[in-house]
């Protein structure tokens, strides 16, 4: 069952970042590396933050983390979202990547026993034919 309801905006897929969702559809969690510096970086993006070199290959993780930050959603901002209240938003850092830091949302777990350092697994949420999204659910 999908986290948010069939009226959700699907994200847009671009040169930038077809790489990820493709992997994505295959149940994998690819993070770009650059080829320069070798520092990771997710949201895929075309250039590397650290030395602006355009070249990078995608490192596939495990997909294992901890919860960074989260917060709780009470009202919802969207009619895709209104079946979901209250629900939660966190950003995990990955174990490997380079600790790469990616915002998703959290399964499986009651809100209030979410923690800072609470260790997840990627899982995936397959929304359509097209798209599937990397949510996490604890260890």
């Amino acid at each position: 069952m999908a986290f948010f309801g069939p009226e959700m905006p699907l994200p847009a897929i671009g040169p930038d970042t077809r790489d990820f969702w493709e992997a994505c559809r295959e149940h994998r969690l690819v993070v770009q590396r650059c080829t320069g510096c070798q520092s990771f970086r997710f949201a895929p993006a075309p250039v590397c933050f650290e030395c602006h070199s355009w070249d990078y290959e995608n490192v596939e993780s495990n997909g294992v983390g901890e919860v960074y930050t989260w917060t709780i959603t009470h009202r919802a901002i969207h009619p895709a979202v209104a079946q979901a209240v209250p629900y939660n938003t966190v950003v995990v850092r990955l174990l490997d990547c380079g600790g790469a830091m990616i915002t998703s949302n959290l399964v499986g777990v009651a809100n209030e026993e979410i923690r800072p350092g609470m260790l997840v697994r990627v899982e995936w949420d397959e929304i359509d034919s097209d798209i599937t999204l990397p949510r996490f659910r604890p260890l």
